[in-house]
């Protein structure tokens, strides 16, 4: 192996030791329940028109190792699973020269809007080509006309 392509290996494992440090430190500050999770999925969370949509990347996940659950509050919605990865493909491995795919349990909790704002009981949620999209729509806004009673005051 030329002198090159030693560098180019410890280029490549100081990478990697930086990014699993940063991963590891930025979920145990973040969350100190989470250092028994792995790997939190990618998200993104972004307003329409019509309420919030939540993307997150999920892709190797199938449908049946993966939910959606809603606290019993309705403040919190909780997207928990498992992304295994096929034993055949890894008793075939002899050497590894880069591993960044992460595999096993995962969970992600959004905080939402107070009440009044989003239809928990609309919420849908669907897995396609790798992503989760769930969307959350916004309660449509009831707008009735209200009589108000006057009082008489009297005069002191």
């Amino acid at each position: 192996m030329a002198w090159r392509e030693y560098r180019d290996l410890l280029r490549h494992m100081e990478y990697d030791m930086q990014r699993f440090a940063e991963d590891g430190l930025r979920g145990f500050l973040e969350h100190p329940a989470a250092v028994s999770r792995f790997w939190q999925p990618a998200a993104d969370i972004h307003e329409t028109e019509v309420g919030v949509v939540i993307k997150l990347e999920l892709s190797g996940v199938s449908v049946d190792d993966v939910s959606v659950s809603l606290s019993g509050a309705g403040r919190e919605l909780t997207v928990s699973g498992v992304r295994s990865e096929p034993l055949l493909d890894r008793n075939e491995r002899v050497g590894c020269h880069l591993l960044e795919i992460y595999y096993g349990p995962f969970e992600r909790t959004f905080h939402l809007p107070a009440e009044g704002d989003i239809d928990r009981d609309a919420i849908t949620a669907t897995l396609r080509d790798g992503f989760l999209t769930i969307t959350l729509p916004r309660r449509p806004e009831v707008r009735v006309t209200r009589n108000i009673p006057i009082q008489t005051a009297s005069a002191e």
